[in-house]
């Protein structure tokens, strides 16, 4: 990235910022969800969400040369991933 761009290349580890935002009806997952993909962590208790939660997750995506070939690229991904009440 350029410095044009608001940001400069030291004061960042990631390539792409990524903001997702979950939305849905209470109790259908949301908050499960997330947890699973950020933590690989599940419990089956319900705990509802007051107002919004918050979580974070670097994943880097490799994208494969010609044919599939191990020359290629990759991207470090920063994820922010919002979580909602239900009440939207």
């Amino acid at each position: 990235m350029s410095e044009s761009s608001g940001r400069s290349q030291a004061s960042t580890d990631y390539d792409f910022l990524i903001k997702f935002l979950a939305l849905g009806d209470s109790g259908v997952g949301k908050t499960s969800f997330l947890y699973q993909y950020t933590d690989s962590a599940f419990t089956g208790k319900f705990i509802s969400t007051v107002g919004i939660d918050f979580r974070e997750k670097k994943v880097v995506h490799r994208v494969g040369g010609i044919d599939g070939g191990i020359a290629g690229r990759s991207h470090r991904i920063h994820l922010q991933l919002w979580d909602t009440a239900g009440q939207e």
